[in-house]
């Protein structure tokens, strides 16, 4: 069952959409999936719709909601911060842990690109919340790239204190974005995080250097799988590149939430 969900951030309505399996009796896992930046619940080619689909399939539950200030959320995205969609991450987290038919002990996080990013911060400041993690090519340099040489996703952004606000493809960023990047460590909230964790990069990903999930995977330890997908960029823009990736992730989130019932 699809149905349209809404829950309230920082006094917005966020809107989605929300996949249960059918016949579920109660205590069902769930996964909650986080888009990137410029990008809506759908994400990239769809491939967010395709994930929460073929989890349902498999007896897990999930939802994918519009960040304030993209897709049908309330918002201006000129408006939006990495701070501000950590926030929301965790009003949804809030969410999903309010409806009585989720395992509460049962609950992942995924996200993509900076929904990468976020997800990664969400899952280190409510570690006791999220029992898994799955990052597709999470882009946490777009908050090291301003820092170190104010450019986004490989856009040069050279005045946005100046102009206050960037062009980027069209869509306004705004000043609070960038001042927001100099005050975070992506990094260091991630490192909060204890459980186990599947990222998927590729290596001619110039959107989010594949050096993103190799810093990753040197935070988690052990607890970290990494597949790098040569060829793909960040769109993984092939049937091959696509099935990688999708498979790598619904064998993990399986494994991971549908272990405990057994």
């Amino acid at each position: 069952m699809e149905q349209y969900v809404e829950c309230k951030s920082r006094g917005l309505t966020l809107r989605g959409m929300m996949h249960i399996p059918d016949g579920h009796g109660g205590n069902v896992p769930f996964v909650i999936l986080f888009h990137g930046f410029c990008d809506d619940r759908n994400e990239i080619n769809f491939v967010h719709t395709e994930l929460s689909r073929r989890l349902c399939e498999r007896g897990i539950a999930s939802v994918r909601f519009d960040f304030a200030g993209s897709g049908e959320s309330d918002g201006l995205f000129e408006d939006m911060t990495v701070s501000g969609e950590v926030a929301d991450g965790q009003a949804i987290l809030d969410y999903v842990r309010s409806l009585d038919f989720v395992d509460k002990s049962r609950i992942a996080l995924h996200g993509l690109s900076m929904g990468g990013c976020v997800a990664s911060m969400v899952a280190g400041l409510r570690n006791e919340d999220v029992c898994a993690l799955s990052l597709w090519c999470p882009a946490p340099d777009v908050v090291y790239n301003l820092q170190s040489g104010r450019t986004l996703c490989g856009v040069p952004v050279p005045d946005i204190e100046e102009a206050g606000c960037a062009d980027f493809e069209g869509l306004k960023v705004g000043l609070n974005f960038y001042r927001d990047a100099l005050t975070l460590d992506p990094f260091a909230v991630a490192a909060k995080f204890t459980k186990r964790v599947n990222l998927v990069h590729g290596d001619e990903d110039v959107t989010a250097s594949v050096q993103c999930s190799h810093r990753y995977q040197e935070i988690y330890g052990g607890r970290a799988e990494l597949l790098v997908v040569h060829g793909a960029e960040h769109r993984f823009k092939s049937f091959d590149f696509r099935a990688a990736r999708m498979d790598s992730a619904l064998a993990f989130l399986t494994r991971e939430l549908m272990g405990a019932s057994r």
